[in-house]
């Protein structure tokens, strides 16, 4: 190293990158590598891979420089580390990136519609590699030690039909299940979510505050029931009351009008000063479970058929006393809609209740929904208390601001709705993956009971998707009789084909494997496959095993030590320990050790997010800055937990 008369520290640091960069000194440093005398024993690691959406920010920085010096730490040790990369090359955010090249601003079906799902997939392919080589780029300039030839990618054949074995062992041991129930759905995407996904978007969102009234039937009392959610009306079944609470018959003075209501004893005094009524009597007071069984009448039954034809056959439209009910909110008493609420639906499903759905893949009401059909359902809100002022109906209508959740990724509010998708009953999985996580080393008590609380939830794992771009689930379902039947291998499905326009060597993704037909046994009829692909985190959560061979996996996994950023304890980590606790079929994770990190913060406290707009770009910052200096300052400058 030439030393100059200047302290110029990215002189010298582009002076060991050259000698560093010598094929001979490279030569030297992979033979020590590769030569087994040289170390005591040989450890497995398994990348949690970023996502090839976008180029690599400050953010990113910190997860890697730790990785690295693991790396660095283990050989020191005598430990042979098999330190490769990962790319996530699949999923939502790859796909949402896509439409944003090619131009597209509409929702999935749009877009569908206008460029088909083949463009669509052909953009996700390039668009990856495009931003890997920029990714690559940036660990140079940090001085990363992965071994770029075995890294691995989330979308090739070989990883998804590795992935698909997990697929295979949960539905052997009735761990995956098709399942009619309420999930998270985002209307721009069209696409069902995670409770994990959930889980990190809340936003603070406008609603409307509308308290409306419906009579009993028996008699000339109103029922005072409130929502944010007006357009629930449509798929109104239920009016929940507390069974244990105390509610009150109220005798009111409501524009110009005598008449009963029944609210929340709780709620009667900020409720009347929020309307502004001044003349009140109580005339009863009574408990909730008093209420149960009574009918009301629904004021806008005549506007929605398959709403009408339920309630006139007495199924539907009577009060539930249900401990639930929150008598501290709105009248303390809610509106049950099984269709758009998890609650509901329990509630619903337990008391074998028809569920009401006439909504659609775009989220808009169908026929059934009668006047409202064809209408994104959120835009009906309005529509609806406009219908229930015809019918002298609206107490009050007002605005709320409150957290709610929205897409982690186009950052719509969500839609709750009943639908069919493929879940994993983690339930059945019992006390092993907590068992599994008890096991580990978190080096910090926060994220470790952060954790392990995450996995005593036992929350089911919905896994499908109404996506393009991901590992297609296996299955395939007859357009008769619909009996399923799992292929989970390429040959597998070529063994069972009776239509195969690709040919043997197609590509396992859609459109391809889409077009793939098989013989129902049953009836004969012809089997086409769900048109569903995996949750991206069920994609790179089975890096374990669809990263490495059968032998690898058997002796590098579980994984000395891995880490990622807090965010993980409800992504990749929780992931990566259930898919193996279903794949091993015993309480084991496939790691020792995880290390959760805070996150790097902008300057005003926020966590720094390509879709926030407040990152810093890695490459910009390492080219203009002692890479040395910024390594040191990441491990230097405070815990691995703190922001």
């Amino acid at each position: 190293m030439k030393l100059g008369d200047k302290f110029e520290l990215k002189t010298f640091e582009n002076q060991v990158r050259a000698y560093y960069d010598d094929p001979t000194i490279k030569k030297n440093i992979n033979e020590y590598l590769r030569d087994p005398e040289n170390f005591k024993k040989t450890i497995g690691y398994v990348e949690g891979p970023p996502t090839m959406n976008g180029e690599p920010h400050l953010g990113h920085l910190r997860g890697r420089i730790i990785k690295d010096l693991w790396f660095r730490k283990s050989t020191l040790e005598k430990k042979k580390m098999e330190f490769q990369p990962g790319w996530d090359s699949q999923g939502l955010p790859v796909e949402l990136q896509a439409e944003k090249i090619l131009g597209l601003t509409g929702n999935k079906s749009d877009n569908l519609r206008k460029v088909g799902i083949k463009k669509i997939v052909e953009t996700c392919k390039k668009l990856i590699l495009e931003y890997n080589k920029k990714w690559v780029e940036v660990d140079s300039l940090i001085g990363m030690s992965f071994n770029y030839d075995k890294g691995y990618w989330t979308y090739t054949d070989t990883y998804i039909e590795r992935e698909w074995k997990y697929i295979s062992k949960a539905l052997e041991d009735g761990i995956l299940r098709e399942w009619f129930r309420v999930v998270a759905y985002c209307p721009s995407c069209q696409t069902s979510l995670s409770n994990a996904e959930i889980n990190q978007s809340y936003e603070q969102v406008e609603d409307p505050s509308f308290y409306y009234k419906v009579k009993l039937k028996e008699s000339a009392t109103f029922l005072v029931v409130w929502t944010t959610m007006p357009f629930t009306l449509i798929t109104d079944e239920l009016v929940g009351v507390n069974p244990e609470a105390q509610y009150l018959t109220l005798e009111v003075d409501f524009k110009g009008k005598n008449e009963k209501w029944i609210v929340s004893e709780n709620r009667v005094k900020e409720l009347m000063a929020d309307l502004k009524i001044e003349n009140y009597e109580v005339v009863d007071t009574f408990l909730g479970i008093k209420l149960e069984g009574q009918y009301y009448i629904h004021p806008l039954i005549e506007n929605i058929p398959g709403l009408n034809d339920l309630s006139s056959q007495g199924k539907i439209h009577f009060v539930v006393a249900e401990n639930f009910v929150d008598v501290t909110t709105g009248s303390g008493i809610v509106h049950l809609s099984p269709a758009n609420g998890e609650e509901d639906f329990e509630i619903a499903n337990r008391r074998k209740i028809p569920i009401f759905v006439p909504i659609d893949d775009k989220v808009c009401f169908t026929k059934d929904a009668g006047k409202y059909q064809n209408q994104f359902v959120r835009d009906v809100d309005p529509i609806v208390v406009n219908d229930m002022q015809l019918t002298d109906s609206v107490v009050k209508i007002g605005r709320i601001t409150h957290k709610y959740p929205t897409c982690w990724r186009s950052h719509h509010k969500i839609v709750w709705l009943a639908r069919k998708e493929y879940f994993y009953m983690i339930d059945v999985l019992g006390d092993q993956p907590i068992v599994a996580a008890s096991k580990v080393n978190y080096f910090y008590e926060q994220p470790k009971n952060r954790f392990q609380e995450i996995i005593r939830e036992k929350v089911p794992w919905c896994i499908s998707r109404e996506r393009v771009w991901g590992t297609p689930l296996p299955i395939w379902k007859c357009t008769k009789c619909s009996f399923k039947e799992g292929l989970f291998s390429r040959k597998a499905i070529i063994a069972r084909a009776s239509y195969l326009p690709d040919g043997e060597t197609f590509e396992l993704h859609r459109p391809w494997i889409d077009e793939v037909l098989i013989d129902c046994p049953k009836c004969q009829n012809k089997m086409k496959r769900e048109l569903f692909v995996l949750d991206t985190w069920h994609n790179s959560g089975s890096a374990p095993y669809s990263s490495l061979s059968d032998v690898e996996y058997d002796t590098l996994i579980p994984a000395e030590f891995l880490t990622e950023g807090i965010d993980q304890t409800r992504g990749w980590a929780y992931t990566l320990l259930m898919l193996n606790v279903i794949f091993k079929k015993s309480p084991q994770s496939p790691f020792q050790s995880f290390l959760f990190t805070g996150h790097v913060l902008d300057d005003k406290g926020n966590k720094m997010s390509k879709s926030l707009g407040n990152v810093v770009d890695a490459k910009s910052l390492l080219t203009d800055n002692s890479v040395d200096l910024i390594r040191l300052y990441f491990i230097w400058k405070s815990s691995p937990i703190e922001p």
